[in-house]
């Protein structure tokens, strides 16, 4: 637990130092809420399936007016860690838009794409839905 404690602050500092100011400003004032989800490839899913899907989801999300909203794929770069080498993450605005969008038809539309896929993800993932602690 503690290697994967020190993993997930090593991918988040590579992360926030490659935001530039404005923008890592913007994603902390808006996202008060966040699903993370770290796992492994499973069989029978590769990133370019799993990273388009994804591309679909947001491609809804932004249609429906949430520019500040969607979801993220991240890997490990090289050797760095030998479990839970791929991670996604959601973010929300808050609870109420993570609500309309997950609702509104058209994401549900796109999501039956994402349940083939992520169902083999489910089973080997930590995920974790967190919300901003003030």
């Amino acid at each position: 637990m503690k290697h994967l404690l020190i993993s997930l602050s090593a991918l988040w500092l590579l992360v926030s130092l490659g935001l530039s100011a404005p923008a890592q400003a913007q994603q902390t004032s808006t996202t008060q809420l966040k699903s993370i989800h770290l796992f492994d490839m499973p069989a029978g899913v590769t990133e370019a399936k799993l990273s388009a899907v994804i591309g679909e989801l947001n491609t809804v999300i932004k249609r429906l007016g949430y520019s500040n909203a969607g979801y993220t794929l991240y890997k490990v770069d090289g050797k760095g860690a030998d479990k839970y080498r791929y991670f996604f993450e959601g973010n929300w605005p808050n609870a109420s838009v993570y609500q309309k969008i997950h609702d509104d038809k058209s994401f549900q539309e796109a999501d039956k794409k994402l349940g083939a896929v992520y169902e083999k993800i489910k089973a080997v993932e930590l995920y974790r839905r967190l919300v901003r602690v003030p």
